[in-house]
């Protein structure tokens, strides 16, 4: 089975731009907070923003390519390279699109329940 992890692009965009980085410790961050309402079928999203410590915040620069142009011309490049992917693995029946409703605390125990992994082993192993 391939699990296709989907994010909307708006959402994944301003992800990318809030990224930082501690010049000092060389730490990564995200100033994003993502709260957006569910509409026309679609669920609400919510990311909590990943903050630095006091001592990084005075210390955070931004990647020189996390500008909106480059960050959509990756998604592109992704979108145009990924798509022959998924639809092989989606003829064969084994791709499992999963839609992300949040940051990893709230989607990690939604992905394990969707793949059905109740055994203790089988969750140590999917976390490692």
């Amino acid at each position: 089975m391939v699990v296709n992890l989907k994010l909307r692009e708006d959402v994944l965009v301003e992800k990318c731009l809030g990224r930082r980085i501690c010049g000092q410790c060389g730490k990564n961050f995200n100033l994003a907070c993502i709260d957006v309402k569910g509409e026309n079928g679609l669920p609400p999203i919510y990311m909590a923003p990943l903050l630095p410590p006091n001592n990084c915040m005075s210390k955070l620069i931004t990647r020189a390519d996390d500008t909106e142009e480059v960050v959509r011309n990756r998604l592109q490049i992704y979108n145009d390279m990924s798509q022959p992917v998924e639809g092989f693995y989606r003829e064969q029946g084994k791709l499992l699109e999963f839609d992300l409703p949040g940051g990893i605390p709230e989607s990690w125990p939604k992905l394990l329940q969707v793949l059905n992994l109740e055994d203790q082993e089988e969750l140590r192993l999917a976390a490692a």
